[in-house]
């Protein structure tokens, strides 16, 4: 049962990395929101859209490698 659910993570991990980046690049290449989201708050929402995909690599990267290390135990 605990693999199970440790791939679910694995998983739901590389979901939510592909639609950050997906967002990030969206709001930075297109119009999306720029009446409502518009100059330094737009361009921090972005950074910060990148920040949390590559926090989000780094720990799933982290959680593959301990995997990893069980699994040669």
């Amino acid at each position: 049962m605990k693999l199970g659910l440790n791939s679910l993570s694995i998983w739901l991990g590389i979901v939510m990395i592909i639609l950050v980046l997906t967002g990030a690049i969206a709001f930075s290449i297109t119009d999306v929101m720029s009446d409502k989201l518009f100059g330094g708050k737009r361009t921090g929402f972005i950074v910060m859209l990148f920040a949390y995909a590559v926090y989000r690599a780094f720990r799933l990267y982290q959680n593959l490698k301990q995997n990893r290390l069980r699994e040669e135990e």
